[in-house]
């Protein structure tokens, strides 16, 4: 009796390890997908109406502080940081009503920026191609338009825009926000076009658009 007692008592202290393990072997393939699941995982995030990736909107903010970095140091080595203009005492005054259509055929890629412009109390809606931006502009009322360059419906998209924009006789500013390359070497083409502006620089271009009433 004694040694059956003990017999027992030795097949328990086994059975929590045991069972333990069984467990842990059924477990372990979806412990391994979850873990992997989370590594894989990108976390999305909304901004000015768009989903980017964490990815995305980390590089999208890296751009635009870089952007901005270089414009101070630029404006700082030509006023020796002697003078910095004020802000304006009623800030109601600054607000913006204008209304933008912007056309880009991948809008995620300004959402930071289209962002900044909505703060400033302007409207932005989203075009991704030019016919679907003409369709737009001739039955909406818009104030300021915005475009990239190169579209899968051809590389100069942003200047056949443009010239189709001033067939139509709409006194509309058409702003170019592209790429390096082609706000260097398509800037006449772009005068030539009837575009107010062309950049790469995202803090030139809030500064050129003319978003104050009466700008």
């Amino acid at each position: 009796m004694e040694s059956t007692a003990k017999l027992i008592a030795s097949l328990a202290s086994l059975a929590w390890p045991v069972a333990f393990a069984i467990v842990f072997y059924k477990l372990i393939e979806p412990i391994k997908n979850l873990i992997e699941s989370a590594r894989s995982r990108k976390f999305t995030i909304k901004v000015a109406g768009s989903e980017l990736s964490m990815d995305e909107a980390s590089e999208q903010q890296r751009l635009m502080i870089s952007d901005l970095q270089a414009k101070v140091a630029e404006i700082e080595k030509k006023t020796n940081a002697s003078k910095i203009p004020e802000l304006a005492a009623n800030p109601e005054l600054q607000r913006s009503h204008k209304r933008i259509l912007w056309v880009d055929d991948r809008p995620s890629n300004n959402s930071y920026l289209a962002a900044t412009i909505k703060d400033r109390g302007a409207s932005v809606a989203i075009a991704r191609s030019t016919e679907e931006a003409l369709a737009r502009i001739r039955r909406e009322e818009f104030d300021i338009v915005i475009s990239d360059m190169g579209r899968p419906e051809g590389d100069q998209a942003g200047l056949d825009l443009t010239r189709e924009i001033k067939k139509m006789e709409r006194d509309l500013p058409i702003y170019i926000f592209c790429g390096g390359w082609a706000a260097k070497h398509l800037h006449s083409e772009a005068e030539a076009a009837g575009v107010s502006g062309i950049t790469s620089s995202a803090t030139t271009l809030l500064s050129m658009l003319p978003l104050i009433n009466g700008g």
